[in-house]
C-alpha cells in the first residue's frame, strides 16, 4: 500500500509540474500577443501620422496653385497685388487652407486617442488572462498539495515515520 501511495503522490506531483509547464506556455503566448498588438497600434499611429502628413502637404500644394492662380488672374485684370481686394481675396484663401488643415489634425487626433484607447483596453484584457492563469494556476497546486496531504496521513508511510492519524 505504501509503494501505492508513494506512485499515486508522484503522479500527481509530474501533473502538477505539467500543468505549470503548460501555464508557462500559455502565458508566452499571452505575451507574444500583446507585444503583437502594441507593434500593431504603433504602425496604425505611424500609418495616421503620414497620412495627416500627406494630407497636409497637397492642401499647401493646393493652397500655393490656388494663390498663383488669383495673382495672375488679379495681374491680367491690372488688379495690384497689394490692393485691399487683392489681400482679401488671398486671406480667403489661406484662412480656408488653415482651417482645413485644422480640421483634419483634429481627426488625425481622434483617432490617435482612439488607437491608445484600443491599446489600453487590450492590455487590461491581458492583465486579466494573465491573473486568470495564475489564479487556476495556483488553484490546482492548492488542491493537489491537499489531496497530496490527506492522502499521506492516511497512508502505511505516515504511521511508518510518526505522523498523520
Amino acid at each position: 500500500m505504501a509503494l501505492l501511495t508513494g506512485f499515486l503522490l508522484s503522479m500527481q506531483a509530474a501533473g502538477v509540474v505539467t500543468s505549470i509547464w503548460q501555464n508557462k506556455g500559455a502565458q508566452k503566448m499571452i505575451r507574444q500577443g500583446r507585444d503583437m498588438e502594441r507593434a500593431a497600434t504603433e504602425m496604425n499611429m505611424a500609418a495616421n501620422n503620414y497620412e495627416f502628413q500627406e494630407s497636409s502637404l497637397e492642401s499647401m500644394k493646393q493652397l500655393r496653385q490656388n494663390i498663383g492662380s488669383q495673382i495672375v488672374a488679379q495681374a491680367a485684370r491690372g488688379t495690384g497685388a497689394g490692393t485691399e481686394g487683392a489681400v482679401g481675396s488671398l486671406q480667403k484663401s489661406i484662412s480656408a487652407s488653415a482651417g482645413d488643415v485644422g480640421a483634419k489634425r483634429m481627426r488625425m487626433l481622434a483617432r490617435e486617442s482612439e488607437l491608445r484607447a484600443a491599446n489600453i483596453l487590450s492590455g487590461l484584457h491581458t492583465l486579466k488572462s494573465e491573473t486568470d492563469l495564475g489564479r487556476r494556476m495556483s488553484g490546482e497546486i492548492f488542491e493537489a498539495a491537499s489531496t497530496g496531504l490527506r492522502q499521506l496521513e492516511s497512508s502505511a508511510l505516515a504511521s511508518k515515520f510518526g505522523f498523520g492519524k
